[in-house]
């Protein structure tokens, strides 16, 4: 009996208070949380009676119908909802483009000389000495002395290969075998 005039209750809230926000997603959710409270107060009421299973049926049929025509609800909210998206893009679309018009026909009534962008000045090329005129150019004496030193690191750095190769070679190529305890 308290199942029943809490359904009836709820009954007569939905009457109330869903018209104000039927049209909604929250009310969707809202109305599938409250179908998922009554089934479990339904169910808990199926087990107290003697036919268990032609009650669950029962409910889980209402349920399936119900959760439906919720979920038709939702798709079609959802639908609305897009579409009036679309609606709203495709006119700022539209209001973009008509002042790129009003723009590019502003710009057709002005004189050519006033449309010229206005960026900074072209910077002009320096006047820069000639590579052979500059104090830093490099002498024949100081170009035979930088040879000369790059001819010395060359040496150096052969020797210093030659002494890590001989290290290599006089070393033994592996350590000796570890004793074997019998």
């Amino acid at each position: 009996m308290k199942i029943l005039s809490f359904v009836v209750r709820l009954v007569l809230l939905q009457a109330v208070f869903l018209p104000a926000f039927a049209d909604s997603l929250e009310a969707v959710e809202a109305e599938r949380q409250q179908l998922q409270f009554e089934g479990s107060r339904i169910e808990s009421a199926c087990y107290d009676r003697f036919a268990v299973n032609a009650c669950l049926s029962k409910w889980s049929a209402e349920r399936r119908a119900r959760a439906a025509a919720l979920r038709k609800r939702e798709l079609a909210l959802r639908d609305s909802e897009r579409t009036e998206r679309t609606r709203e893009q495709l006119e700022r679309l539209e209001d973009k483009k008509t002042e790129q018009t009003k723009r590019l026909e502003e710009m057709a009534k002005e004189p050519v000389a006033e449309r010229v962008p206005k960026t900074a000045p072209v910077p002009q090329p320096l006047d820069r000495p000639e590579v052979n005129d500059s104090p830093a150019a490099i002498s024949p004496e100081q170009a035979q002395a930088n040879r000369a030193a790059f001819e010395a690191k060359l040496e150096e750095a052969a020797r210093r290969k030659a002494e890590v190769e001989k290290r290599i070679q006089d070393k033994p190529d592996r350590a000796e075998p570890l004793p074997i305890s019998q």
